[in-house]
Order: C-alpha cells, then sequence, then structure tokens
C-alpha cells in the first residue's frame, strides 16, 4: 500500500498551494506600511502607490468572489505524479471559500492490503506508518514556511522594504514593476513580486527559500480574465531534495448563480 492512497496525507500536500492563494501579500497591499517605514522611503515607481494597489487587490478580490471555478492540484515524487485532485470553488453568501470534490486519482484507500501472512503485513503497515509520519511532517514544515512569507509581521516588511530592488519587469514581466526583497526571514532568502503597472495587480510572486537547509522555491503566475478580474492561474512549489514537486491550477470560471 503506497502511503500517497492515503487522502489524509494529500490534504497536508493542499497546504502548500493554499498559502499562495490569498488576496495579496502584506508586502504589497498593506497601505499602512508604505506611511509607517522609518526614514526614507525607497524610490517607488511612478503609478505604484501602495494605497492604490492595496484598493486594487481588494477591489479585484471581491469580484472573484461572484465566479465559480475548478482547482486541480497534483502531487509529484521522483517525477512521477501520485495524486491528483479536481475540486470545485466557490464562495457561500458569508463570503467563505467552499471545495467540493468532482475527482481523485487514485481513488482513496483503493490499493489491496499487504500480503505475504500476518505478521508480514503488520510489519509492512509499521514502515508504510513511518514514512506517511515523516511526510507529514515535512509537507507541514514547508507549509508553515510559505505561509511565514505571506504573513510577514509589519516591522519585517518595513525593513525589507527599505531594502528592496525596484526594476522594470522583463521579458514576458513586460509592462511590470519588479519589487525585490532578501533576508526576510532567513539569510539569503527572497521574496519576488511583480505587479502590473496599469492593472495595480500581480503578475507574478516568487519565493526563494530553505527548509532543513535545503532549497524550496515556490511560484505564483497570475492571469486575466476576460472580464478583467485577476486570479492565480498556477502555483508550484518545488523541493528539490526530496524530488517533490506540487502544482495548482485554476480554471474554468464562470460566473456563479
Amino acid at each position: 500500500m503506497s502511503l500517497f492512497k492515503k487522502s489524509g496525507y494529500w490534504m497536508l500536500a493542499l497546504l502548500l498551494m493554499v498559502n499562495l492563494l490569498a488576496g495579496g501579500l502584506p508586502a504589497v497591499s498593506a497601505p499602512t506600511a508604505h506611511r509607517s517605514l522609518a526614514g526614507p522611503s525607497p524610490p517607488l515607481p511612478q503609478n505604484l502607490d501602495p494605497a492604490k494597489v492595496a484598493a486594487a487587490i481588494k477591489a479585484n478580490a471581491e469580484a472573484l468572489k461572484a465566479f465559480v471555478w475548478q482547482q486541480r492540484m497534483q502531487l509529484q515524487l521522483k517525477g512521477e505524479t501520485k495524486k491528483t485532485t479536481l475540486n470545485q470553488m466557490n464562495y457561500d453568501f458569508n463570503g467563505n471559500l467552499q471545495k467540493t470534490l468532482l475527482s481523485e486519482q487514485p481513488a482513496p484507500d483503493s490499493s489491496p492490503p499487504p500480503s505475504g501472512g500476518r505478521l508480514r503485513g503488520r510489519v509492512k503497515q509499521k514502515v508504510i506508518a513511518k514514512k506517511t509520519g515523516e511526510f507529514k511532517e515535512l509537507m507541514e514544515g514547508i507549509a508553515s514556511l510559505v505561509k511565514s512569507y505571506t504573513e510577514l509581521q509589519p516591522q519585517q516588511l518595513q525593513s525589507a522594504l527599505k531594502q528592496a530592488a525596484f526594476s522594470p519587469g522583463q521579458g514576458d514581466m513586460d509592462g511590470s514593476i519588479q519589487i525585490q526583497m532578501a533576508n526576510l526571514l532567513q539569510q539569503g532568502d527572497s521574496l519576488t513580486i511583480w505587479i502590473d503597472q496599469g492593472a495595480l495587480l500581480f503578475r507574478k510572486i516568487a519565493i526563494v527559500s530553505s527548509y532543513d537547509q535545503k532549497p524550496v522555491t515556490a511560484t505564483a503566475n497570475y492571469a486575466m480574465l476576460p472580464s478583467g478580474q485577476v486570479y492565480m492561474a498556477q502555483a508550484i512549489v518545488n523541493y528539490p531534495s526530496k524530488e517533490v514537486v506540487v502544482e495548482l491550477d485554476n480554471l474554468n470560471y464562470r460566473q456563479g448563480p
């Protein structure tokens, strides 16, 4: 029995991506951050007023609540897809995000029971339980790490913004402003945000950090609906040390009932 057959384990991997789905990172969306900076403010590019960015992000997030969409999640280990789920997503009347499972491959608990006798079966189950526990700890740790970059404290934010590098977006990020912050939570880490100069909304977010002294990267790419709202189209978390990749795609948006 593979530990990836267990739906409870799969939900841990889900945490990694959900943390990238917030309406905006505090580093850009909090209007008070710009006003409360101690000392001279960083030279912000033209039209990149934090208050305006915050307002645009909030309005966009509210507009997206009128949509129903699908969210596909894939977990890969050593290049092999171990689990895929498809959920329908929507907000209820109270503004809470709801999730309805549409499909799951492989189905939970679909593998046959261990063979080879009762004693051998118990030993195998203990080995599986140990591996499951170790992977659970790994996934929870990485989830916590990624989440910490979306919940920066005001003093961390202010310090990072004072040292942030602002530059025009290049290549497929043309038309955006790149904001790169370094050494936020760990020495050598970075949080880079690309904001569209026209819409004042996210184009891309990239996190480079480490877990257990090994590299972790998380990226989120955004796209625009025909109606003008910007949504997170794809997010990927990569932990090369264990050859683990979690990918999330949001697709098939439509106006809700």
